[in-house]
């Protein structure tokens, strides 16, 4: 695997001429996000009800529910464990249904129960299971005692029946380590390895050993894109740098640095002190350099199609040293779909605007550098209370944009990219108005 000196090596000192930049990667890692859905399965518990019964009767009695509830077969249980020895649930657990267990041996009458022996002729040590009957919305507690009372191992039994509520997790878990803890804190749990709201782990941890390495670098570019376009004046120090990568090779498309301070009739305005234009952040821009060299690369281009209708709009022509660079090469190959099989790495989370951009554009991953708590729309975490600006690192707006596979027509993985300073905890504040 090459290193990111390496990849540096080749970037800034190959055809695109940057190497006078001499910038070193940012150190660091990549955090995958969470996506809506992973979120609400850590969230979310629903009420189960719980009894005691002999081993023998386990499977009997889960039948005898089965017929009872018609709409259990609605319900998604299947990461739970239906039947649990007592050493094997959460101390609590265990605690709290000791002090309620029935003394099945002396005092039921059921005869598979109290007539079994071993093969001295003794009495057999009565095997004990834990069964998770049904949630609680699909029965009452009356209804459930009334349908176990007329059946085995409580009919014609001296046994009281203890039904036990419980909370546990509505949700299959994303991965064996938190299967574990909710195991621990919860009820047994089933863990299928796999993820049924995100990414595969497997894939997830794939798509890590190929960017990581070189992640820091192509940040560090889209930093520098950003502080040109704001040494300027053009806009804010945001910066975007898109790379296709296939195998072993790597390809700089575009390079794009924040210009909303340029507005559309191509004069720069004082720094929120006019209109500026929306339409000029960073990825937009870099989106519209990308597809203006596909235009450009196609065997009998359309001059027409070239035209500078949208470059005071959209803002889409190179402005800076660096965006003329890598603009000019004809590095990019005809066809294709706009950034498919692209990634795209950009120093602050893309606002709602450019993370829909993005979905359009059908990037294949993106890696940004810092959480935009007020206006990002790829991180799916959002305060409590509701409110964004309660100084949480970690909420935010909640639309997890990236990976909503039943609501919009495509999905990418998503990192943000966590520097040695964050983790250290001596990052530079930002401020989470501004939309990357």
């Amino acid at each position: 695997m090459k290193t990111p000196q390496l990849v540096q090596d080749e970037v800034f000192n190959g055809p695109l001429g940057l190497r006078e930049l001499a910038i070193a990667p940012i150190p660091g890692r990549l955090v995958a996000l969470k996506t809506k859905d992973e979120l609400r399965a850590v969230l979310e518990t629903i009420d189960v009800y719980v009894i005691e019964v002999p081993a023998v009767y386990a499977g009997a009695t889960l039948n005898i529910v089965k017929n009872a509830i018609p709409d259990l077969k609605t319900v998604n249980l299947q990461h739970l464990r239906r039947v649990v020895q007592l050493d094997f649930l959460p101390v609590y657990l265990q605690d709290k249904f000791r002090s309620s267990t029935q003394p099945w041996d002396r005092h039921s009458t059921t005869s598979h129960v109290v007539g079994e022996q071993d093969e001295d002729g003794g009495k057999r040590a009565i095997e004990l299971r834990y069964l998770l009957i049904a949630p609680t919305s699909l029965i009452s507690p009356a209804e459930l005692q009334r349908c176990l009372a007329q059946n085995p191992p409580f009919l014609n039994s001296t046994i009281s029946l203890h039904v036990h509520t419980i909370p546990v997790p509505a949700f299959a878990p994303t991965s064996a380590e938190q299967a574990a803890k909710w195991t621990e804190d919860y009820w047994s749990i089933s863990y299928k390895n796999t993820n049924p709201y995100g990414p595969h782990p497997s894939f997830l941890a794939r798509a890590v050993a190929d960017i990581e390495t070189h992640a820091g670098t192509w940040l560090a570019l889209a930093r520098v894109a950003g502080q040109q376009t704001k040494f300027h004046a053009l806009g804010e120090e945001i910066g975007c740098v898109i790379i296709e990568k296939a195998g072993n090779e790597q390809k700089v498309i575009a390079v794009a640095g924040d210009a909303r301070w340029c507005s559309t009739d191509s004069t720069v305005v004082q720094r929120k002190e006019g209109p500026g234009n929306v339409m000029a952040h960073a990825v937009m821009r870099a989106i519209g350099m990308v597809a203006k060299k596909r235009l450009r690369a196609e065997p009998e281009p359309n001059p027409s199609s070239l035209g500078v209708a949208s470059e005071n709009a959209f803002c889409d022509a190179p402005l800076t040293p660096i965006e003329r660079r890598v603009f000019t090469a004809d590095n990019i190959i005809p066809g294709g779909y706009l950034c498919v099989d692209f990634d795209i790495y950009v120093t602050h989370e893309p606002c709602v605007m450019c993370s829909m951009a993005m979905l359009h554009s059908r990037f294949r991953r993106c890696v940004f550098a810092r959480r935009m708590s007020l206006t990002g729309g790829l991180t799916a975490e959002m305060a409590k209370d509701g409110r964004t600006d309660s100084g949480d690192s970690a909420s935010g707006l909640g639309y997890g944009m990236f990976w909503r596979p039943s609501e919009l027509n495509w999905k990418f993985l998503a990192w943000e990219w966590v520097s040695e300073s964050e983790e250290g905890g001596d990052a530079p504040s930002v401020d989470g108005s501004i939309q990357a």
